[in-house]
């Protein structure tokens, strides 16, 4: 099955292409949606290389608290920044709380339902305009609603699936020492369910999420529909999204 393409911009971890992904009328063009972990540490190097790629939209998903911590370092970059808080916050900021990803997903789907229309609603309208969804980690809150909007435009769902449990080697390593000793100057201990809360993406999470939306929608596209997202938007979305070729 395809995945997305990890792309090294200089100062993130999980920089990635959605484009390749199977899809019923096609495959994800390249070049359009990217997912990211956080934009902090870009640098001019990252900046240029932003530019390279062509991003002119970024949402960013982050709560008013981590923005504040880690601006996104963007300077002087001609792009349209789209804050789309979801107060849940990410596995990585939810280390003391005890939560599951599973529950946090569900709340993202359910308590934050507006956040992802308004997200997908806006790539919808990109045009020639290059997409970069990120939140701290590029796993949480951009997982479900890169996931989502792949799966309303007829991605096969494996490769859904499997794009959102790659994410978890992109962060081992360094990203997840530095937000693991972050957690532990602050009194979490570092322990085995702390490291799968901020840098896992098993497949039962993202799984869990899509059947709570099936089970209460019926699909993904009735769930859009739902709660705000037209017939036309969502079709917008398909045409951006899609090569039919």
């Amino acid at each position: 099955m395809e995945t997305s393409t990890r792309i090294p911009v200089p100062g993130t971890f999980n920089f990635r292409d959605v484009g390749g992904l199977p899809a019923q009328n096609g495959a994800v063009r390249g070049g359009v949606l990217y997912r990211s972990d956080g934009l902090h540490r870009l640098g001019d190097a990252g900046r240029a290389a932003l530019s390279d790629l062509g991003v002119g939209i970024v949402i960013d998903l982050r709560d008013e608290n981590e923005a504040a911590f880690m601006p996104d370092d963007l300077g002087d970059l001609e792009v349209e920044v789209l804050r789309l808080p979801v107060f849940e916050g990410s596995g990585a900021s939810q280390g003391a709380t005890g939560v599951s990803l599973e529950a946090l997903y569900e709340r993202i789907v359910t308590q934050h339902a507006s956040v992802v229309v308004a997200a997908l609603r806006e790539i919808s309208t990109a045009q020639d305009r290059a997409v970069l969804v990120h939140c701290t980690a590029g796993k949480d809150r951009t997982g479900v609603v890169v996931a989502l909007a792949l799966l309303a435009v007829g991605v096969d769902r494996e490769s859904v699936v499997l794009d959102y449990t790659s994410t978890e080697a992109n962060l081992a390593g360094q990203w997840l020492d530095e937000m693991v000793a972050m957690a532990v100057r602050y009194g979490v201990p570092d322990t085995p369910e702390l490291r799968t809360l901020m840098g896992g993406s098993p497949r039962d999470a993202i799984e869990g999420v899509i059947e709570i939306i099936e089970r209460d929608h019926g699909s993904v596209r009735e769930y859009l529909l739902a709660f705000g997202l037209s017939l036309a938007e969502l079709a917008a979305l398909e045409t951006l999204l899609i090569d039919p070729s």
